[in-house]
This record gives structure tokens, sequence and C-alpha cells, in this order.
């Protein structure tokens, strides 16, 4: 069986000034759970299309069901069907050579991608949970259409985040049971010259640019290494990252943490670059065609909410 990987998220809606705005009357009286819902319901009766990133591949987003709305529980559930369009090619089997399929330029092969979505009242802050299989991901389609249906309905003064989000105890298993493969100590700028780096006691001057050291193992760096970055990562952001006893500062520190063969980047100031994916496929409960139950999709999806609420309370 594939691994089953759910990806955690926090979504936000900000004014044109960057206010943070209460989800539950985010325009002074509007629910976004019932924006939510009526977007959802939109695309079960429309398919959207938009494009990648480097805009060559039409993406499309649909639901094959109306999605399950639970008002009280403030939480809606479902699956996204998705696909992409654009390349004519044949589907063959494999053994006997034959084609099965001759794929059109508007032909779109559509995956089923689970979600839950939670919407907390007088919250400044939702969670967003999203089925990743493969590389084929969800959250730019989503996004960038969600954001277009929420501007269409006449709120243009306002935009919806999806921001990227750790799960806890991943960070904490991972540092406390992994290994520190390496640390990057990151700055946005550079020396004149190679000569003056060295000379001028290693100070650089204000050019722009990237200059960084690393410290790497090809098994594990130190423990008190690992001390060191977890001391980062757990405090409160900073606009600058300051290092006691090092008489300089630095725009970020990156390091990579590896157990059981995944390896996985952090950020100690932009955190919201880590990647969200958590692999969840021991914990769940598979129905009779081999497929993760919804039922337990939605039990560990809570279990994960309820972390990254707490994470940002």
């Amino acid at each position: 069986m594939d691994r089953i990987l759910l990806s955690t998220y926090i979504l936000k809606i900000r004014d044109r000034q960057k206010n943070d705005q209460i989800l539950s009357r985010f325009n002074g009286e509007d629910d976004f759970l019932r924006i939510m819902e009526n977007y959802l319901n939109s695309i079960f009766e429309t398919i959207l299309a938009t494009v990648d990133t480097r805009d060559t591949t039409a993406i499309h987003l649909t639901l094959d069901a109306p999605p399950n709305v639970n008002i009280e529980n403030r939480s809606i559930h479902g699956f996204f069907s998705t696909g992409i369009s654009g390349e004519q090619y044949d589907i063959k089997d494999v053994e006997s050579r034959e084609t099965i399929v001759e794929v059109q330029r508007n032909h779109a092969a559509f995956r089923n991608i689970f979600f839950y979505l939670k919407i907390p009242t007088e919250r400044d802050n939702g969670a967003l949970i999203l089925q990743r299989k493969a590389k084929f991901g969800i959250k730019t389609i989503l996004k960038k259409t969600l954001n277009r249906y929420v501007k269409g309905q006449g709120y243009q003064n306002y935009t919806v985040y999806v921001n990227n989000v750790v799960h806890g105890r991943v960070y904490r298993t991972m540092i406390t049971q992994g290994n520190l493969k390496k640390v990057d100590f990151i700055k946005r700028r550079l020396p004149s010259s190679i000569e003056a780096y060295y000379n001028n006691d290693m100070r650089e001057d204000q050019i722009p640019g990237t200059l960084k050291t690393s410290m790497l193992s090809s098994t594990s760096l130190p423990q008190n290494y690992k001390n060191f970055v977890n001391d980062l990562f757990t405090n409160p952001d900073r606009e600058r990252i300051e290092i006691d006893g090092i008489d300089e500062d630095f725009d970020e520190v990156e390091f990579e943490l590896e157990l059981n063969g995944k390896r996985k980047t952090f950020y100690v100031k932009h955190k919201n670059r880590i990647q969200p994916d958590i692999d969840v496929t021991a914990d769940v409960e598979l129905g009779e065609q081999g497929q993760p139950t919804t039922e337990s999709l939605i039990r560990i999806s809570e279990e994960l909410i309820v972390d990254i609420i707490q994470l940002r309370m």
C-alpha cells in the first residue's frame, strides 16, 4: 500500500493592511465557514481550472459529491477531485503493451484527495488538512480558485492565506529520536570581495546575495548541535537571528533532520517554508478496497488540528 500522507495548513484572512481577521465574522458579520461551504458547492457544480506556476499545464478542481458540513463542530470534509490536462499520450497495459486509452489534450486524469477543514469561532486562524498523493499538489489551485471566488463575492479588500504548518509531534519526534544531518547559517548579503572578507574579520558588506556556512555529517552531528538548533527553533520569531557568544546575526538558520530514512528541512525564521506532509499510514484504518476509511481520516485530522491550533495560540 502507498503511504498515506496528510498535509497540515493554517488558514488566515487578511485585509489590505495585512491585519488578520476573525474568521467567524471577518467582514464584521460574515462567517468564513459558510463562504467555504458555498465555494465547495460551487466547484461541485462546475469544474474549475487554472494553470500551474509555469503556465504550461492546466489544473482542474471539482468535487464528485457535495461537501459534508458539520455546523456544530464547525468543520467540513470530503474529497477533492483534481486532475491535470494539456498533454497528449497513450495509456498502455505494461504486460501486453496494448493501448488502453489515447489521452487527448482536453482529457484530465483525476485523483480523489481527502480534505478536512475547521473554522473555530472567535479565532483569526483555521485549520486545513489535505491528503497528499506523490507530487500531485492541490494547495496552489485551491488557493488561487478560493481567492478568485472570495473576491467574486464582493470581498475585494480581503485575501485568503494558506500557510504550511509542521505537526508538533513530527518535529519533536525527529529532534529527539532522529539524526541532525546539516546546519546552514545564512546571510542575505555578501562581502565586496573574497580578500576583503578574510581581511576584515570575515565581516560582510551590505551587498545583495547569499552567504552560507554549512556544517554537515554523513551520520549525525553531536547532541549539543541538536540542542543548539532546537533552542533556536522553539524561540519566538524575530526579524534577525542573534546567537549568544557570536558577534554577528543571521537572516536564516536551516537544519535537516533524518529519521528512519525520511529527511525534513526546518527553518528557524521562515517556518512556513517547511513542508507540511505527515505520514499517517500506520494510524489509518483500511476498508474492503484497501483504502483508508473516511472515519479514520477524520479522526486523525481532528488530532492534528488540536495540535495545530495549540501551536498558534
